[in-house]
């Protein structure tokens, strides 16, 4: 059974709420959010979810910027709110000639490799494309990358990226520090 959309929406306002009252007891401000794993996924595609998850980041603070997936509802839904909206990639993930991640179960869709997933996240932010499964290429924009960190090589996987980008001339810098548009 499918939650819905208006459901989800209670649900993340409350957990947006949460997570600003803990980030004062230790000083911070929540700056950006995006959904997790599967909603993350589902939101990618569902209008109605997107469009919730970006209700209730206005409702509690238009000033969170939502952190969406190039092309997805989630980006639509951000730019329809007129919301802060920071763009997306993976480059520890492959993608296919939708740029969506591809499953995991698909062998190779998980990139382990510190020079690989670098390549990948050049590729990304310095050309604006990503390669899919199928090797065609696809025009992206990208603000913001994710390193998944529950792969044991994450840590090795991120600093490899860093290192990377900046050895390209490329600052890293936190997303409020960035001129999104």
């Amino acid at each position: 059974i499918q939650m819905k959309p208006v459901d989800l929406e209670y649900m993340i306002a409350y957990q947006i709420g949460a997570l600003q009252a803990m980030a004062a007891y230790a000083g911070l401000k929540v700056t950006h959010l995006k959904p997790h794993g599967a909603l993350n996924n589902m939101a990618a595609e569902d209008e109605g979810y997107a469009m919730a998850i970006g209700r209730a980041i206005k409702t509690v603070d238009r000033s969170i910027i939502y952190v969406a997936l190039f092309g997805s509802e989630m980006e639509k839904a951000a730019r329809k709110l007129e919301l802060p909206l920071a763009l997306e990639g993976f480059p520890d993930r492959r993608y296919d000639d939708h740029a969506n991640l591809a499953s995991r179960t698909i062998a190779g869709t998980v990139l382990k490799d510190p020079k690989a997933a670098s390549e990948q996240a050049l590729g990304m932010v310095r050309d604006g494309e990503i390669v899919a499964l199928s090797g065609k290429r696809l025009k992206v924009k990208v603000d913001t990358l994710c390193v998944h960190g529950d792969e044991a090589t994450g840590v090795a996987v991120a600093r490899g990226i860093r290192t990377a980008l900046e050895a390209a001339g490329i600052k890293v810098v936190p997303l409020p520090e960035m001129k999104l548009g």
